[in-house]
C-alpha cells in the first residue's frame, strides 16, 4: 500500500516553500535595481552570471550538508541567512565590487534554499507518486513567481527599492519561523560529496538528466530575468502579466494533471515540455503586439510546470537513496548552471542584437533539451547485453 502523500508535514513544507519562495521570487526584479544604479543589460547578465556561478560551485557542499547534518538544520541556516542577504542592497548606490559581492552571497543562499526545499519535499513524497508530489510542492514556488514580481513592482512604484528589499526580508523571516516545525532527523555518515558518490550518480543515467536540466535552466532564467528590462525598453509599464500567466499556467497544469505525470512517464512529458518552453520564448519576439506577453507566459509556464517535476523525479529515482540530497542538489545546480552560461550570453546578445533576436536564438537553443530527452528515452529502452 502506498504511503499517504498529503500529510501535515507535506503542507508545512509547502508553507515554508511558499513564504521563502516569495522572498526569492522578488529578486527576479533585481535587474530593475541594477538599471537604476546605471547598469546595462550586459552588466545585469554579468552580475547574475557571477552570482549563479558561485551558487553552482557551492551546491555540492549543500548536498553534502543536507545528507550529513539533516534537512532542518540546513533549512534554518539558509532561511535566516537569506533574510540577512537582502540588507546590504539597502546601502548600495552604485555599480561596484560591493554590489558584485552582495549578489554572489544572495545567489549562493538562494541556490542552497532551492536545493533544500526540494530535498526535504522528496523525503516526504512516496516513491510511487514522486512526480505528483514534486509537482504539487513546486506549485507553491510557481505561485510565488507570479505573486513576487507583481507585488514587487507595486512596492517599487509606491515606496522605492528600500521597501522592496525589506518586504523580501519579511517573507524570508516567515519561512525561517515555519522551519522550526520541521522535525530533526539523525544525520547520516554518507560522503555524498565524495568522488565515489559522483561516479555512482553518473553511472545511473543521472548525467543525462542533469544535461537536460542545464538547457532547461538557460531558457527559464533568461525568461525570468530579462523580461522586465525588455518590457521597459518596449514602453510597457509592467512585466507582471508575463509572470502571472507563467505561474498560473504552471500551477493549473500541475494541479489538474498531477496524477498523469507519473502515469505517462518522464519522456512522454519532458519532450513536449521542452518544445513548449522553446515556443514560448519564441513568442516573446512578437512583443509589443497585444496579448503576446500573456500568451508567451502561458506557453512557457506550461512547459516549466510539467518539465521540472519529471526531471526531479527521474534524478531521484535513478540515484541511490543515501545520495538523495546530492542528487537534488546537483539537479538544482544544473538548472543554475544553465543560468551561469545563459545569463551573461543573453545579456550580451540583448545589448548587441536586441531582445527580440536574443529570445529567438534562445528559443531554438532550448530545443536541444528535447534532443537530450529523446536520446535518454532510447537509452532507457535499449536492451541490455546478456551476461555470462
Amino acid at each position: 500500500m502506498t504511503s499517504p502523500l498529503y500529510t501535515r508535514a507535506f503542507w508545512t513544507a509547502c508553507a515554508i516553500h511558499l513564504s521563502g519562495g516569495m522572498s526569492l521570487a522578488m529578486f527576479l526584479l533585481f535587474p530593475l535595481f541594477v538599471r537604476r544604479l546605471g547598469g546595462s543589460s550586459a552588466t545585469i547578465g554579468l552580475l547574475l552570471g557571477a552570482g549563479l556561478a558561485a551558487s553552482v560551485a557551492a551546491r555540492p557542499l549543500v548536498g553534502l550538508a543536507l545528507d550529513r547534518f539533516g534537512r532542518r538544520r540546513v533549512l534554518l541556516w539558509g532561511n535566516g541567512l537569506n533574510a540577512a542577504s537582502f540588507l546590504p542592497f539597502l546601502a548600495l548606490g552604485r555599480i561596484g565590487p560591493w554590489l558584485v559581492a552582495a549578489t554572489i552571497v544572495h545567489c549562493v543562499l538562494w541556490g542552497a534554499l532551492f536545493a533544500s526545499y526540494f530535498t526535504y519535499a522528496a523525503d516526504l513524497v512516496p516513491a510511487g507518486r514522486r512526480a505528483e508530489g514534486i509537482a504539487v510542492f513546486g506549485a507553491a514556488g510557481m505561485l510565488t513567481n507570479g505573486l513576487g514580481p507583481s507585488l514587487g513592482e507595486v512596492v517599487i512604484a509606491r515606496a522605492g527599492f528600500a521597501a522592496f528589499f525589506l518586504t523580501a526580508v519579511g517573507f524570508a523571516l516567515v519561512s525561517f519561523a515555519l522551519t522550526f516545525a520541521v522535525p530533526a532527523r539523525p544525520a547520516t555518515s554518507v560522503a555524498s560529496g565524495s568522488a565515489e558518490g559522483w561516479r555512482i550518480l553518473a553511472n545511473t543515467g543521472v548525467a543525462r538528466v542533469l544535461l537536460a536540466t542545464v538547457v532547461f535552466g538557460m531558457g527559464v532564467n533568461a525568461a525570468f530575468f530579462f523580461v522586465a528590462p525588455y518590457t521597459r525598453d518596449l514602453g510597457l509599464a509592467r512585466a507582471a502579466p508575463f509572470y502571472a500567466a507563467y505561474s498560473t499556467s504552471s500551477i493549473v497544469l500541475r494541479l489538474v494533471g498531477r496524477r498523469m505525470l507519473d502515469r505517462l512517464g518522464p519522456h512522454r512529458v519532458a519532450i513536449p515540455a521542452f518544445a513548449s518552453i522553446g515556443t514560448g520564448l519564441g513568442l516573446l519576439c512578437l512583443l509589443p503586439r497585444s496579448g503576446f506577453l500573456v500568451l508567451a507566459g502561458i506557453v512557457c509556464g506550461a512547459g516549466h510546470g510539467s518539465l521540472f517535476p519529471v526531471l526531479n523525479a527521474l534524478a531521484i529515482e535513478r540515484a541511490p537513496a543515501r545520495l538523495a540530497g546530492a542528487a537534488v542538489s546537483l539537479l538544482t545546480a544544473a538548472s543554475d548552471l544553465g543560468a551561469v552560461v545563459g545569463t551573461p550570453v543573453c545579456g550580451a546578445l540583448a545589448q548587441a542584437v536586441g531582445y527580440q533576436k536574443m529570445y529567438a536564438i534562445l528559443g531554438a537553443t532550448t530545443l536541444g533539451g528535447l534532443a537530450v530527452m529523446v536520446i535518454d528515452r532510447a537509452r532507457a529502452i535499449a536492451p541490455r547485453p546478456a551476461e555470462g
